[in-house]
């Protein structure tokens, strides 16, 4: 009966850390990562926005032509 105090206390331990860090916050609307946060900001949305095109711009030049292929390649030559 002894061995089972343990891990319930390690649970509700566990339990009442998880509602006091990351669900209270999230309720109130505190959390760190808020769906709002910085949706106000036109300079965020700036660098964004160049930040997205420059990403478009660095996969178009990764990206390798399209060559016709003739068979399939042999490694061991």
């Amino acid at each position: 009966m002894t061995g089972v105090w343990l891990p319930l206390a390690a649970t509700a331990l566990a339990a009442a850390l998880t509602w006091w860090c990351c669900i209270r916050p999230m309720a109130k609307n505190r959390s760190c990562h808020s769906a709002q946060a910085g949706a106000d900001d036109p300079e965020l949305q700036e660098e964004l926005r160049r930040a997205r095109e420059e990403v478009r711009q660095l996969r178009e030049q990764a990206t390798p032509p399209a060559a016709p292929s003739k068979g399939p390649e042999i490694l061991d030559k």
